[in-house]
């Protein structure tokens, strides 16, 4: 082979090889760059089934606010010219430490105060600033802030600056007390107002991890009372839904959601059913409820199972109805004239496959309950 020829091929090679790496080191650039951007949640995210190994087709939602209240954004003047981080990216020990401080010193100047929640609400949708707060005392320090708030724009900026520090596993921890502080702050605001709104939004996130979901269980006639007053209010309705979605989805929860009132199948279907074609939501909020009913029926359907095949009474508590209150969803499932209801509730078809397979699933569970419920009242007598 002619040298010129070599030459060429040898040159034609080195080209290659140098595009080669040069597109490498662009990709690499790249990847790196995108991986380094703090994670911001705007939309709702999924909790994958496998991570509820029993029930595997059901949702539990972590949601963060699609918009942070940025309205005091602009410079605010603190003491000494004192430097405020604006959470516009990951803080640092000593900046979650700052914020944290700071919410002791504007409780006299609310503009200061809005400012730094916001700050917060800002900061807490990356994870090492939750972890930061969390270990500054940022939630502690927002408990008791919340639980003697009176302005509802401040009470809103708790909210938000909570959000994201619940859908922590190690901020969580820290969140004691704060179920039934949001659950009475909703119960006493207005319908449809940003607090209850927002109220509600912290209580799903709160509810995505069981280690608050004890809490839910001491306050569940209060729970009761706040679902059942969200029932004809789209957004509210959906976020009760998504809360008790979350719940039925941990077994040690079985028992004091039976308890719970305000969430009676019947009206809950014929309401939702009869605004499908006129509330964009109402099929979403048909299909948590659905989820909610079938969650339960299927923890029922586990417990009584397991009685027979032990031949044990461990759950006999499920068919003695003298210790329910009237009214209660026990009564849903183990009410002869309920159960018949639920039934013919539950054949009417819909558009959505969704509801349409949890309706099949829901009814073929009451089936089940009520086979359980005769063999065992057989088996007492």
């Amino acid at each position: 082979m002619p040298n010129r020829q070599k030459l060429y091929i040898g040159l034609g090679v080195s080209v290659g090889v140098c595009t080669g790496i040069g597109f490498y080191l662009i990709y690499r650039h790249q990847r790196q760059s995108a991986l380094s951007k703090p994670s911001r949640p705007l939309t709702p995210t999924l909790l994958l089934p496998s991570l509820r190994p029993y029930h595997d087709d059901q949702y539990a939602h972590r949601i963060s606010p699609s918009e942070i209240d940025n309205d005091d954004s602009e410079s605010i003047e603190f003491p000494h010219g004192r430097q405020i981080p604006d959470g516009s990216v990951p803080l640092t020990p000593d900046q979650a430490s700052i914020l944290t401080h700071f919410l002791c010193e504007c409780n006299n100047d609310e503009e200061q105060l809005h400012y730094v929640l916001t700050s917060i609400a800002n900061a807490s949708t990356f994870k090492e600033s939750q972890i930061n707060l969390a270990n500054a005392g940022c939630i502690n320090h927002l408990r008791k802030m919340l639980l003697n708030a009176d302005n509802e724009k401040t009470k809103c900026k708790i909210f938000l600056a909570l959000h994201n520090l619940a859908l922590n596993d190690f901020a969580i921890t820290q969140f004691s007390s704060i179920v039934s502080i949001v659950i009475n702050r909703c119960r006493l605001s207005s319908s449809n107002s940003l607090v209850r709104v927002n109220g509600l939004t912290l209580l799903i996130n709160m509810s995505v991890l069981e280690y608050l979901h004890e809490e839910y269980m001491s306050n569940i006639y209060e729970l009761g009372l706040l679902i059942e007053s969200t029932i004809h209010y789209e957004d509210e309705a959906l976020s009760s839904g998504k809360v008790l979605v979350n719940l039925s989805t941990n077994k040690l929860n079985l028992e004091n959601l039976l308890k719970i009132t305000g969430v009676e199948l019947k009206p809950i279907m014929n309401l939702f059913t009869s605004k499908i074609d006129q509330l964009s939501k109402s099929e979403d909020i048909l299909l948590r409820f659905l989820s909610f009913y079938c969650n339960v029926a299927d923890m029922i359907v586990n417990e009584l199972k397991e009685s027979e095949d032990s031949n044990n009474n461990s759950s006999s508590w499920l068919i003695d109805s003298t210790q329910q209150r009237q009214g209660t969803l026990y009564f849903e499932f183990f009410d002869r004239d309920k159960q018949t209801l639920a039934k013919s509730l539950l054949r009417p078809q819909y558009t959505s496959t969704q509801i349409n397979f949890q309706r099949k699933r829901l009814y073929q569970l009451m089936d089940k309950i009520r086979q359980y419920q005769l063999e065992l009242s057989v088996a007492s007598n």
